[in-house]
């Protein structure tokens, strides 16, 4: 099969696309984002995808940027018949036509089945199986982008059309690999294990899954039997320890229990009796401390109301001085205040009168200016006036002026360089040009059209220049003359020489226009101020003078340098006072910490006077109620002795039970109650056991428990032996399958002799040395598989060899499966790389057009798409740019 030429419209990043291919080495070229895997994607999926499928199937292929559905038209050849394939991908609606030259068009399925059976595949995909299989389709042939590096035997049979594959090199080994009776014999070994074993483990239903079963229900049976056996005795045992924990329970825990509830109600009497003993002395305890603590607190009391008095007197003495510094420094202060007053009053009479100063120089200043700006203005009105009185256009107008001109003078010298020379060289008649004769040897020089009279009755009209386009050039000149005049209309000039003369006036008044405007601009405030009214500052300075008192005045330096005397003298006169001010705060502030402190004195003393009171009331009031400290401590006495023998006969108790000698005897009650229940439940618990576990005993003792245990254990090793001799027998069976299949794939090993063979010879011109070669095998289940290259005696595994060797090795893999199926395919078959080299160095690259030159000379047809075309337009036989 070889390509001849694609179409492309509406596919991807592609409007309109048509590729020729070339029979040998065809080169596609264009930068990254171009489109070239667009188009090997669109080729791929022409070839192997319904043009009806839908999903992803069509939309992968669908234009972002034009409108239409992918439509690509493809043209190939195979068993010297030229077929034409046409697909339009539009989902349910895609149509596919294919016609071989010469016959009637297939349409629709048939041509789907007809393009399956060229391409030597079951079937044409539907868009279920795109993402499946589409990938396998051709993966040996063509190489897409980011691929070249992956290997392609790792990968499964259908990458690499494995069947045929076989098939072919089966053709060209030596000899036949297997006898019929080799056939027979692995077909019924592999009979006999697939009916015991599957993938997954032993086959069910198989005679082995029979015997295993029965093993498993034999040791099922024998284990049911010794658990039941195990039950029994376990029962038993069972029974005597819950007989034994009711023993203990009936016997022992309950009537020790009865003795403890005993013990601690007479404790918890006699505590009863002790609580409101202690709780009265405790009282009686605490009213003698009270009166105590009454009696030492007076006593404090009353040393402290004395140095409070020796402190109050202390006190108001600071305080007299302290009022008298203060009404000292007032009077000062209102002094100084007086003098800041006057000065105010004096700097704002001399800021009067600067200010009146100002104001006046300003009036002045601002009257200058109206005046000035009144004469710029005049002026500028007189010049707008002359400008205007200039008639004339714009610099263009002046500048389109000149360039008429100058084409009219172009033409002119045009014109006149088709001026016509007429020499009488011979005449037996009269000859006359425009009126004037000429004799014979006389010529004259004519521009233009003229007349030539010869004799009488002939007349010559001759048009100079009508062959090289002189009519043209006198209407340019005439339209040329008419847009000169109205051009100098303009200017109201007779020349161009006029009218520049015009304009440079016209100019030279339009600068001084410019130059007076930014004067008067100059004079004008700008927009964010507003315009100082003179009648204002007038009336302002009218103002100024009535509010002035009458008297000589000083000049204006004077009132200046008295001005800066008198601001000298307020700030040493504010400093002052406000160091006086800060003093006088200061003494305030002592004079108002010493009256806190006075008034709290007072507070103090007021309080404590009064607590002194309230703790001489509660002492009396506390001895009329409980009588006085030595009554308290005759009682106190009293209930210590009553106390002491309530806990002699406490003490005796618990020596009963030492366990709970210090534990609350209500506490104890309510533990005892609470493991008294539980002892009840735990005894009728025991009791449900106890007959529940003889109930049990007596239905597990009526059979023969030991006897069916042995049984089981009989039964169990006769199906252990069974299952053994089936197991071994299929293990044999396997194990001969195995040695015989090892046989197999040592003759199948002449599979991979041809293609090594062809590998090597395409991988020649990238090999150091005649002693490397490639190295791959054949298994009869996994296939060609272990790609790897033998170099000076060393293997190296497809993974561990270099980017570039990967690429390289792939393709020449590649070239050889090629060149081995292509008798099944017309003899030919299209090989693809799309940037399939891009690790391989620029020494190594020479190697690689060598390899691809081998291939076209194999009669395979080869296709590289490259961001790089140069290095290989040298072996190329076609290149193709796509901008």
């Amino acid at each position: 099969m070889r390509l001849i030429r694609s179409e492309f419209s509406s596919v991807r990043r592609h409007q309109e696309l048509v590729l020729d291919f070339d029979p040998g080495l065809t080169v596609i070229g264009g930068a990254n984002e171009s489109g070239k895997s667009s188009l090997v994607e669109a080729l791929h999926r022409t070839l192997f995808v319904r043009a009806a499928s839908s999903g992803t199937a069509a939309q992968d292929l669908r234009s972002q940027l034009h409108a239409g559905h992918p439509q690509i038209k493809l043209e190939f050849e195979t068993s010297e018949q030229h077929w034409t394939l046409l697909k339009r991908f539009s989902g349910p609606s895609g149509t596919t036509q294919l016609q071989a030259q010469g016959q009637v068009a297939l349409i629709g399925s048939a041509a789907e089945d007809q393009l399956a059976h060229l391409l030597g595949v079951d079937e044409i995909l539907n868009s279920r199986q795109v993402n499946k299989t589409l990938p396998s389709r051709w993966a040996h042939l063509w190489v897409k982008q980011g691929e070249s590096g992956r290997d392609l035997l790792s990968l499964s049979h259908d990458h690499y059309d494995l069947n045929t594959l076989i098939e072919c090199l089966e053709q060209q080994a030596e000899q036949s690999l297997q006898s019929p009776l080799d056939q027979r014999v692995h077909s019924e070994l592999e009979r006999l294990v697939s009916e015991s074993l599957s993938t997954r483990g032993v086959r069910q239903q198989s005679e082995l899954w029979k015997r295993q079963e029965a093993l498993k229900a034999a040791k099922e049976h024998h284990t049911a039997s010794l658990e039941q056996l195990k039950a029994f005795e376990l029962s038993c045992e069972e029974l005597d320890r819950v007989e034994a924990k009711l023993n203990n329970l009936e016997l022992e825990r309950l009537p020790e229990q009865r003795r403890q509830r005993q013990c601690l109600l007479q404790l918890q009497e006699a505590l009863q009796q002790l609580k409101p003993l202690t709780l009265q002395q405790q009282q009686f305890e605490k009213s003698c401390a009270a009166l105590r603590k009454l009696l030492a607190d007076s006593t404090a009391c009353a040393g402290n109301l004395a140095s409070l008095e020796r402190e109050l007197k202390d006190f108001e003495t600071t305080y007299n001085a302290a009022s008298n510094q203060i009404k000292e420094a007032q009077h000062r202060t209102a002094e100084l205040e007086q003098q800041r007053q006057a000065l105010e009053e004096q700097g704002l009479l001399l800021r009067q009168r600067k200010d009146r100063d100002e104001l006046q120089q300003r009036l002045e200043r601002l009257s200058r200016e109206d005046k000035e700006r009144q004469r710029l203005t005049e002026q500028h009105q007189q010049l707008i006036a002359a400008f205007n009185a200039i008639e004339g256009g714009s610099a263009q107008d002046l500048q389109q002026l000149n360039k008429t001109q100058e084409e009219l003078r172009a033409l002119a010298i045009r014109i006149e360089s088709m001026a016509s020379t007429v020499l009488v060289e011979s005449a037996d008649q009269t000859i006359s040009i425009e009126g004037s004769d000429l004799k014979e040897g006389e010529s004259c020089n004519q521009a233009g059209v003229f007349r030539i009279d010869v004799g009488k009755h002939v007349r010559l009209k001759v048009s100079p220049g009508e062959g090289t386009g002189l009519a043209s050039l006198e209407h340019a000149q005439k339209s040329l003359q008419i847009a000169l005049k109205a051009g100098l209309k303009l200017w109201n000039a007779s020349s161009v020489e006029e009218a520049q003369q015009r304009s440079e006036q016209r100019n030279l008044l339009f600068q001084q226009q410019e130059l007076l405007k930014a004067q008067l601009k100059q004079l004008v405030p700008p927009p964010d101020q507003k315009a100082p009214n003179l009648d204002e500052l007038q009336l302002q300075l009218e103002t100024l003078n009535q509010g002035l008192p009458s008297g000589n005045l000083k000049q204006d330096s004077d009132h200046e340098k008295e001005l800066e005397q008198c601001r000298i003298r307020y700030r040493m006169l504010k400093g002052e006072s406000e160091i006086h001010q800060k003093q006088v705060r200061e003494l305030e502030v002592q004079h108002d910490a010493v009256q806190t402190q006075w008034q709290q004195k007072r507070l103090q003393q007021e309080r404590l006077k009064a607590e002194q009171e309230q703790r001489l009331r509660q002492h009396q009031s506390l001895e009329q109620e409980v009588g006085s400290q030595e009554e308290l401590a005759r009682s106190i006495e009293a209930l210590t002795s009553q106390q002491l023998t309530l806990k002699a006969h406490i003490q005796a108790l618990q020596q009963l039970d030492p366990a709970q000698g210090n534990s609350d005897p209500k506490l104890e009650l309510e533990r005892l109650d609470r493991q008294e229940h539980q002892l009840t439940e735990q005894r009728h618990e025991l009791g449900v056991q106890r007959g529940a576990l003889l109930e049990r005993c007596n239905s597990l003792g009526q059979s023969e428990l030991h006897s069916a245990v042995a049984e089981a254990s009989a039964k169990l090793e006769l199906a252990t032996q069974a299952e053994q001799q089936e197991a071994l027998l299929v293990r044999a069976r396997s194990h001969l399958l195995q040695r015989f299949q090892q046989a197999r794939s040592d003759l199948s090993q002449r599979y991979s002799t041809p293609l090594k063979h062809n590998i090597n010879q395409v991988l020649q011109p990238l090999l150091r040395n005649p002693t490397d070669s490639c190295s791959i095998h054949y298994d009869p289940q996994d296939g060609l598989q272990q790609l790897g290259l033998q170099r000076e005696g060393t293997l190296f595994a497809f993974d561990q060899l270099s980017g570039g060797m990967k690429e390289q090795l792939n393709a020449a893999l590649r070239i050889a499966i090629a060149d081995t199926l292509k008798e099944r395919h017309g003899g030919c078959l299209p090989l693809l790389f799309d940037d399939a080299f891009t690790n391989t160095d620029a020494q190594r690259l020479e190697g690689v057009l060598e390899m691809l030159q081998q291939a076209v000379t194999r009669g395979l047809q080869v296709i590289v798409l490259s961001c790089d075309p140069d290095p290989y337009k040298s072996v190329a036989n076609k290149l193709i740019m796509i901008d």
